[in-house]
């Protein structure tokens, strides 16, 4: 849960392809791009979040536990369209309830769709990022960042490349299955999964911003499990959900896109 006050500091600006540090109780936050290929269309980075030990953060959907992060690139005019990338959390145990986080360290990629070429420009982006022991503080903070033309590889580049690489992987990737079935009851669904899944954790989300709860297993063999997911609040019978399913294994992550 968040605490009635939060964190408010002036705007991290940087010349260099990483802002400052936003410095909070419980670690640190910061956003690294990629130089730019000329002609490029798209530019890529990562948001940094430094945890200090004990300390937490949300996923994209943590549950009924917790806020999700807030991450608004609009005010930059070069910049047509964000696009977040999580990669794979964990479920964390909370007396206020389990939510979907991590407890460690995190970088969190992110891919700008541009209006026109890429060019020199600074790219201008708004956070918000609940920081948890606890309780949660909520970090928001302005950050600006001035854009490269690539010269040859960088550091920054292998950041960025290392943290797009850690992604969950597509389940064909994992050898998972899954099948899916549409309940009559609040927008529920069955959610069946069959490959090798040992030590599954399962965690859903929607691309509309639709919660959802902690799905409950409903039965398991060696290779299938079988789970309710349900959302957070009650849904309309014709609203149309899309759903991100994602899990990790010991083999890796994985994550599916379904309806």
């Amino acid at each position: 849960m968040f605490t009635a006050s939060s964190l408010l500091l002036s705007s991290q600006v940087s010349l260099a392809a990483q802002t400052g540090w936003l410095k909070t109780e419980g670690g640190n936050i910061r956003i690294i791009t990629e130089p730019y290929m000329q002609g490029a269309s798209k530019i890529r980075g990562v948001i940094d979040i430094d945890l200090l030990d004990g300390w937490k953060t949300y996923w994209r959907d943590p549950g009924a536990g917790g806020i999700p992060p807030s991450f608004d690139f609009s005010n930059t005019a070069l910049v047509n369209a964000a696009d977040i990338h999580f990669p794979a959390p964990t479920w964390v145990k909370s007396s206020y309830g389990d939510f979907a986080g991590y407890k460690q360290p995190i970088q969190i990629p992110f891919t700008l769709a541009l209006s026109s070429p890429a060019k020199e420009t600074t790219v201008n982006a708004r956070l918000m990022v609940g920081i948890c022991a606890e309780i949660c503080i909520p970090a928001f903070d302005n950050f600006s960042i001035k854009l490269e033309e690539a010269t040859g590889s960088t550091r920054d580049s292998a950041i960025v490349m290392n943290a797009f690489s850690a992604l969950p992987k597509t389940a064909t990737d994992l050898g998972v299955t899954v099948n899916l079935e549409h309940l009559s009851d609040v927008g529920a669904y069955n959610l069946q999964l069959n490959g090798n899944l040992d030590q599954l954790q399962l965690f859903v989300s929607s691309k509309n911003g639709i919660q959802f709860k902690k799905p409950l297993l409903l039965s398991e063999t060696n290779d299938q499990k079988t789970y309710r997911i349900e959302p957070l609040h009650a849904l309309d019978q014709d609203v149309s959900v899309d759903l991100l399913i994602t899990g990790t294994t010991p083999q890796g992550s994985f994550e599916i896109s379904c309806q």
